[in-house]
């Protein structure tokens, strides 16, 4: 508990009242006293709201990250209508908290460097008081728009959506596995463990040293056996007692193996350990609802006694608890979600990956997968895969512009080109080809990973997809590729416009 000599001491210092009324803007406020929270809504009007109330007993300052033309209008049994309507926007506030301290500070430090490489300038940071940190994006920052749907709208999904993907990105190929290797370096495993409180062999799991796909127990194990006669080198289930030579055509009887493990997505046989994450990552954002709050910046900590204040998001490694001590805070030298400055369309990026990465990693389908798995009703499935590949000559516009190479939408790109080649015959080879091709003609060419690592998680999935429909204003038109020619109006899907075309070229030929 705080002594209250303190909590009186803190909260009337000028400048900690002028930065936590900056903060206060338009958001609606709950004021905690001690172990309960005070009436809903509130809003802070005036700096010395904040002495007043503090001398009432109240001991931390809560904030709603989403912004609201009039917080007093508030009230719990409103519908999701009637608060779209009275909301001005939000802000994104990534919360971390993991139980060891130095991974948290890890974890804030990667997820900041991942906000940078997705080009987004507008960050602040700060100490939550007690075990973690919060990373805020200000609203002035985000697309108008994403998917054909205003972002003012997309709360509290849109912070999931984002949360969620960071947390991937941050030990994910592209980023070769950043978070495992920090955590490890100078550390064994069983100390991981230990600090975390779980089980050794539950902090591991063993992935493909080249493509990184994991190798799970469950899986049939596929052994390395050389024919006797011309020593090819075959790939087969374990426990099968004969095969017959590819090369040779003679029945081989197995009686030595190399007996390594081999990676179905890559057929590599070397793996490594890596660390199984779900572990050390926590990041509260996926279980949070409409008028969800963060504790302002220079609110103190009923559990800690130490002040939640902002700091340098350059330095997040660096910073020490004992800098939150209210005795040692210097308000104003950095601010938590400053509006001042902050570029419009500087987190467009950020939003485009993150909701891509939402719609491909999910599977998310639409009345046309239903069509490509042939459950199209009465009138039967309504498009037919092709034996061959269909030549780029009967590719609708959208596709034929996407192919010119893209500035924006790269990687959305990525999964409508996969799904759309695969479902007009193409080969997974040949679309590695050509993916790397276009991508040589984007204006920001992606990393390869990502083109092979689309590839390999399309092989891997038993139901095949069409691309997504025309319909959806999230892809096409949204990208600035939808430029409809006479013969787009029989189709819904880019796929059935290329087997129509390609049919009806073959009609004319006969």
């Amino acid at each position: 508990m705080i002594a209250i000599s303190t909590i009186l001491q803190h909260y009337k210092r000028e400048d900690i009242q002028k930065e936590m009324l900056a903060n206060a803007t338009d958001r609606e406020i709950a004021v905690r006293f001690q172990d309960k929270f005070g009436p809903r809504p509130d809003v802070l009007k005036y700096a010395s709201d904040i002495l007043e109330l503090a001398k009432q007993g109240a001991t931390s300052f809560h904030a709603s990250e989403e912004l609201w033309s009039n917080p007093l209008q508030l009230n719990a049994d409103m519908k999701r209508h009637e608060l779209e309507k009275l909301r001005k926007g939000w802000d994104l506030v990534i919360d971390v908290d993991c139980k060891h301290w130095e991974f948290s500070k890890l974890i804030t430090h990667l997820i900041i460097e991942a906000l940078k490489k997705h080009d987004v300038k507008s960050i602040s940071c700060k100490f939550s008081g007690n075990k973690g940190f919060h990373i805020g994006v200000p609203f002035e920052a985000f697309p108008e728009k994403i998917g054909g749907k205003d972002v003012r709208l997309l709360f509290p999904e849109g912070v999931r959506k984002i949360a969620a993907y960071l947390t991937y990105y941050i030990d994910s190929n592209e980023t070769d596995h950043a978070l495992s290797h920090a955590i490890l370096k100078g550390r064994k495993i069983e100390q991981v463990a230990e600090q975390l409180g779980v089980e050794p062999k539950k902090l591991t799991m063993t992935v493909c040293e080249k493509c990184h796909s994991p190798l799970e127990e469950k899986e049939e194990k596929i052994i390395e056996t050389a024919c006797p006669y011309c020593s090819e080198i075959h790939r087969i289930k374990e426990g099968i007692s004969h095969f017959q030579c590819r090369k040779c055509n003679k029945l081989i009887r197995i009686e030595t193996s190399f007996g390594k493990p081999v990676c179905k997505e890559c057929g590599n046989t070397s793996f490594a350990s890596k660390l199984d994450t779900k572990h050390i990552l926590s990041v509260d954002a996926l279980l949070i609802s409409s008028r969800h709050m963060y504790r302002m910046p220079y609110s103190l900590h009923e559990k800690s006694g130490l002040c939640s204040i902002p700091i340098d998001p350059d330095k997040v490694l660096e910073f020490e608890k004992k800098e939150a001590m209210p005795q040692q805070v210097k308000a104003g030298k950095f601010r938590f979600l400053d509006k001042n400055g902050a570029r419009e369309n500087d987190a467009a990026r950020l939003f485009d990956d993150a909701f891509h990465w939402d719609i491909t990693f999910k599977q998310e389908k639409d009345e046309l997968q239903m069509l490509f798995e042939g459950k199209a009703g009465s009138k039967g499935k309504e498009f037919d895969k092709p034996a061959e590949a269909l030549p780029e000559k009967f590719f609708p516009p959208c596709i034929q512009l996407i192919l010119k190479g893209m500035e924006d939408g790269r990687k959305r790109s990525v999964f409508i080109l996969v799904n759309f080649l695969t479902s007009v015959g193409w080969s997974y080879e040949q679309i590695e080809k050509l993916l790397r091709e276009w991508n040589q003609r984007n204006k920001e060419p992606l990393r390869e990973v990502h083109l092979t690592g689309a590839v390999r998680y399309h092989k891997q999935q038993k139901k095949k997809f069409l691309p997504p429909n025309c319909r959806n204003m999230g892809y096409y038109v949204d990208m600035q590729v939808c430029k409809p020619d006479f013969f787009c109006s029989k189709i819904k899907n880019p796929a059935n416009y290329t087997l129509l075309k390609a049919r009806s070229a073959g009609r004319e030929k006969k």
